[in-house]
């Protein structure tokens, strides 16, 4: 029998406005929405983002700790009868406020992003590691990293570096980093255990500056992918080109109302599986913008649905396709929203989980 699980990782540590539990565990009814707690994992500093290999039954969480210089990434066990998670063992980022991770297609190497709070200069200070998974699931030490900013960079600049996020090319060949610091998209060739993180012959993006690209996502199609620019409240849909790796800005469309006049940051973004809808989480709109991808590519806006909460940092479309959960991260919790899949417009279920802090959410079917 199949059984769905729900992951969430909630800050514990100096968390405001509550302490959260580290990370819960549920079991989700992908008939109804329902979400029933199963089991939490407290023994972890502030995990933050989470990243499942849901056919290795394995879960890897990033403590993002802003008061230390180097934060980690922790690998566990899932044993999906009892819903409960096994420590196998934790490794440095090798940088600091570590917000993202990503694996590479083979599911053979986890990319920790790490957004960099800590004073300029300060050591180790990697915009993005990579760390070979071993065969039992943990983590062997950082075999490459590299650095965005300074004279002694692998692109010398004189900005704040800040990565956001890294995503693999479908065809594996390359990595791409969101640096929302330097208003930039860097290609990497692909790196594997023992090697450098080199830059791809076109290594470099140029988003619009004070854009912030934050998160990014490649269409089903391998042809496009999408951006959200988490500063100027935007999305940037890409043409990519596989052979080059080169990415090309075709358009960029607002994440909120022409008439909202108030701060906005943009978090999360997704593709539906379908490649029909892709959706954007706004921070102070509190709102998730929806929009119909077109054939060509570009995006046509369908409507924008509340969070039921304040500051929807992660959202997360379960299994089946029906639901959305969205966690808001300062108030309101997880709030559960049915999804018309012909329309891609969402509707609030009413169904709350109430946690303080929750930071993201992943689902595995096993």
């Amino acid at each position: 029998m199949t059984k769905t699980l729900a992951f969430a990782g909630n800050l514990n540590r100096n968390a405001l406005p509550g302490k959260g539990d580290g990370i819960n565990v549920y079991e989700f009814n992908e008939q109804t929405g329902d979400l029933s707690l199963v089991s939490e994992y407290k023994s972890i500093d502030n995990p933050g983002y989470l990243a499942i290999d849901e056919k290795r039954k394995r879960l890897y969480a990033a403590s993002e700790v802003p008061e230390w210089n180097e934060n980690l990434v922790v690998a566990f066990d899932i044993d999906p009868a009892r819903g409960e998670l096994s420590y196998i063992n934790m490794q440095s980022a090798l940088g600091n406020a570590t917000c993202h991770l990503s694996f590479d297609i083979a599911r053979e190497t986890i990319f920790a992003s790490n957004y960099t709070v800590a004073p300029l200069g300060a050591r180790p200070g990697n915009a993005i590691a990579a760390l070979a998974i071993r065969g039992d699931g943990g983590l062997d030490p950082a075999f490459a990293a590299s650095i965005h900013e300074g004279p002694k960079a692998i692109l010398p600049t004189q900005k704040r570096q800040h990565g956001h996020c890294s995503v693999t090319s479908p065809d594996n060949r390359t990595l791409y980093v969101c640096d929302l610091g330097l208003d930039q998209i860097i290609a990497y060739d692909m790196p594997h255990k023992g090697e450098e993180l080199r830059l791809s012959a076109e290594p470099v993006t140029q988003l619009p500056e004070g854009a912030g690209p934050r998160h990014m996502v490649f269409h089903p199609n391998a042809r496009n992918a999408y951006v959200i620019n988490e500063l100027n409240s935007t999305i940037s849909a890409l043409e990519h080109d596989a052979a080059s790796g080169r990415l090309r800005i075709i358009q960029t469309v607002p994440a909120i109302p022409e008439d909202f006049t108030q701060t906005n940051t943009c978090a999360e973004i997704a593709v539906s599986e379908d490649g029909r809808f892709l959706y954007g989480s706004n921070r102070g709109h509190n709102s998730i913008v929806i929009y119909r991808i077109e054939a060509n590519g570009e995006l046509s806006l369908v409507g924008w649905q509340p969070s039921q909460g304040i500051g929807p940092r992660n959202f997360v479309i379960d299994p089946s396709g029906r639901f959305m959960l969205v966690s808001n991260q300062k108030g309101g919790g997880i709030a559960v929203f049915r999804r018309d899949a012909e329309t891609g417009k969402l509707e609030d279920t009413g169904k709350r989980v109430e946690l303080a802090t929750p930071m993201r959410i992943v689902f595995g079917r096993f």
